[in-house]
């Protein structure tokens, strides 16, 4: 009597059926991860933006504006920039979720429910800012002494390496990422100082040299 039976997958065939899936997902991987990364870049240079607008807000207003010249803005840079004016109301509560890179891995977002405290918590933000009391002539910079105004903080400053660093400037319409190359060419910063340390960078070499992180 002839009897059936289904035979299974020998060991070799199982190892080259899980040999060709990660060949597919590792393809699959350089095909889309670069994509995710370029969408995420672009998210930001909208983020940035819309901080920037908040900002830009601040002297239009007279009683704002005013509040620029008091001692704890005055000199606030950086987070505590940001700290004193959600804190004192220059900028709305719902910007606190704009001052958190995309993709930063060292930061994340600040609940409303600090400004009560008075502190926001560390790692709440990813972005520079202007001195409070330079923050209208700083908006005012426009052509040969246009100066940025918005970037990373250092521990950000490489996001995305890819693109290079978001900056948005005094006379701009709209963010762009500055690469080390761009940082050389035009504004004489040495590309490994522009790439490795941010911290010579920031509030230093023009045209950073009239934003903060601290």
């Amino acid at each position: 009597m002839n009897r059936s039976y289904r035979r299974g997958f020998t060991l070799v065939e199982l190892m080259v059926v899980i040999g060709i899936l990660g060949l597919l997902v590792g393809i699959l991987a350089v095909a889309v991860i670069p994509k995710l990364a370029q969408a995420s870049a672009k998210l930001e240079v909208k983020q940035i933006g819309d901080l920037m607008q908040a900002i830009q807000q601040i002297p239009i207003d007279n009683k704002k504006k005013k509040t620029l010249t008091e001692a704890a803005l005055k000199d606030a840079k950086g987070q505590k920039f940001y700290e004193q004016c959600i804190k004192k109301k220059l900028l709305d509560p719902e910007v606190v979720n704009k001052l958190v890179s995309l993709n930063s891995k060292v930061d994340s977002k600040a609940g409303t429910d600090w400004i009560e405290s008075g502190e926001m918590p560390p790692n709440s933000c990813s972005y520079t800012s202007p001195k409070g009391s330079d923050l209208l002539s700083v908006l005012n910079s426009k052509g040969a002494q246009k100066t940025v105004v918005l970037t990373f903080n250092s521990q950000n400053w490489n996001n995305y390496e890819n693109e290079g660093v978001i900056v948005y400037w005094s006379d701009g319409d709209t963010a762009e990422y500055m690469t080390a190359d761009n940082a050389s060419s035009q504004w004489n910063i040495d590309a490994t100082t522009f790439k490795e340390r941010p911290n010579d960078v920031i509030g230093n070499k023009k045209p950073f040299n009239r934003t903060y992180e601290q």
